[in-house]
């Protein structure tokens, strides 16, 4: 049919190259970067304290044991004879591009460019909610993208990768074991799934006592409840609204992406229905274990839900190496 006036071919659309995906996200990273770093109140607090204090082994356990940024951000200053300080801004947005190139060709298992840009996009939008009432830590934006990055491996069934993002992943932050649980509920209940998924276990079994042998056991307060409990009190009367708001901004964000992730399941690819399975048990640890005032605790939901608010919106396309079960 000839197009008219104004209209835009959709074979256009979807064939949206990877370089111009690749210059989007470029873009989109910058952006991101500049508002990361200029929302906070102490955005230097990471590079100037936390993070010189990981490597000499003086941090407060758990940051102690989430080395993986430190150690690459000291590797790389010594390597290229650049300060700290200025690597801190290369990796992070290095950090936010890999995230959105990730999540780019995760949500590519399913949707055509055009909705994988979109679904990308939307994640870029909303991720300024999750800097809130903390100092840019080292470990989020490489826990969206390594948790992307395992995700996708469980959705395509290459094993060795998913091995490679948990290992990294549990390196970085102590969620990198919902990834176990990702992978359980995504395969068939037989005896070889489940030897796989407890060999994934003992992997981050391994790396999580690993960092407590080389840098030392230090336990700590995880029992964050009855905090979390008072915060959604909003706060004594005369606490500053704006920083009253924190503690439903994960509500915020996620609850109408999970309203919209529930409608028209059953059109939904198997791996995208499956791994809304882990969101509950994520949502339980973290409104008990964690600040719900701090909404980056949430970042891992991005890839759990983002790829069935597509399906609702958007026909998946069925990817055969998408499925893990006929």
């Amino acid at each position: 049919m000839q197009e008219t006036q104004g209209e835009i071919s959709l074979n256009g659309i979807n064939a949206i190259s990877p370089p111009v995906r690749a210059a989007l996200y470029a873009v989109v990273a910058v952006a991101s970067g500049f508002a990361d770093l200029h929302m906070r109140a102490h955005p230097l607090h990471g590079v100037t304290q936390y993070i010189p204090q990981v490597l000499n082994g003086t941090a407060d356990a758990p940051g102690l044991y989430r080395v993986l940024v430190p150690f690459l951000l000291k590797g790389l200053s010594e390597l290229t004879g650049a300060s700290l300080e200025n690597m801190w801004y290369v990796v992070r947005l290095g950090w936010f591009l890999a995230a959105y190139l990730i999540f780019d060709r995760y949500l590519r298992c399913w949707f055509v460019p055009a909705a994988s840009v979109t679904g990308t996009l939307l994640v870029a939008a909303t991720l300024p909610l999750t800097f809130t009432n903390s100092w840019p830590h080292p470990d989020h934006i490489a826990e969206l993208a390594l948790f992307t990055l395992a995700c996708l491996a469980v959705a395509e069934r290459r094993e060795w990768l998913f091995a490679a993002a948990l290992a990294l992943a549990s390196l970085n932050r102590e969620t990198a074991v919902f990834l176990v649980l990702v992978y359980a509920v995504a395969g068939r209940l037989e005896r070889r799934h489940l030897a796989r998924t407890l060999l994934f276990g003992a992997e981050f079994f391994f790396v999580w006592a690993g960092l407590r042998v080389w840098r030392g056991f230090q336990t700590y307060d995880f029992w964050q409840l009855p905090q979390n409990l008072a915060f959604l009190k909003l706060f004594p009367a005369n606490y500053d609204p704006y920083y009253r708001a924190y503690a439903y901004f994960f509500l915020v964000l996620f609850g109408p992406l999970a309203l919209i992730a529930l409608m028209r399941l059953r059109a939904k690819p198997l791996f995208v229905r499956r791994a809304l399975w882990v969101i509950p048990p994520f949502v339980v640890v973290a409104c008990t274990m964690s600040s719900i005032v701090e909404t980056r605790i949430f970042t891992p939901l991005y890839p759990l839900l983002v790829p069935a608010v597509l399906a609702t919106l958007s026909p998946a396309r069925q990817a055969a190496t998408s499925e893990v079960e006929r």
